[in-house]
């Protein structure tokens, strides 16, 4: 008798989030411009950095550039691809690309069906996987230490000076703490 549960699409019953040290499934998705950006293609290459996000997240705006110094970091060597997937639409993820100064590919998981094989659930995530698929970083509600590690990672791997993320230019500063309620004047009349 064919089982009514389970499928392809699931790692483990009732969790589909990957995680370091698993293996990072090979998709096709085609980049803002058309092309066709093939995971196992890009891991011949070296290291495959892939970074989910939403253009209206403010800590999204805030991480991309750091992503695009990693991609310019390594153009040259070839031994990273750097690739953002965007859970908007194409008109959106243009706009910030333009106004953040993006050139990495820019993919867009339409209907979320990449954040939801992957389990993402908290954006920016990002994964650094290495040739043979393998997770090998892990990063959710990404900040700045964080960033440092994986660069860090990337550059033992690629032979290079890490490019370093100065925390305080790219995180804003934390709010003041709050000040306790004025007590009420109980002033004589």
């Amino acid at each position: 008798m064919p089982s009514a549960f389970g499928g392809q699409s699931q790692q483990r019953w009732g969790d589909n989030t990957l995680n370091q040290n698993e293996y990072l499934r090979d998709f096709l998705l085609t980049d803002l411009s058309g092309k066709p950006c093939k995971t196992a293609d890009a891991r011949k290459k070296g290291m495959l950095a892939v970074v989910f996000f939403r253009t209206d997240d403010v800590l999204s705006q805030q991480v991309l550039p750091f992503f695009q110094k990693l991609a310019d970091a390594y153009k040259e060597s070839g031994k990273l691809t750097v690739w953002g997937i965007s859970q908007d639409g194409e008109t959106e993820t243009r706009a910030l690309a333009l106004q953040q100064g993006i050139t990495f590919p820019l993919l867009l998981d339409r209907d979320r069906y990449l954040s939801m094989t992957y389990g993402v659930t908290t954006v920016p995530t990002a994964y650094l996987a290495a040739g043979d698929g393998r997770i090998v970083r892990k990063m959710g509600g990404l900040r700045g230490t964080a960033l440092n590690e994986m660069s860090a990672k990337v550059a033992l791997f690629a032979e290079v000076e890490p490019v370093v993320l100065d925390e305080s230019a790219a995180m804003p500063a934390p709010p003041p703490p709050a000040l306790p309620p004025a007590e009420p004047s109980t002033a004589a009349a």
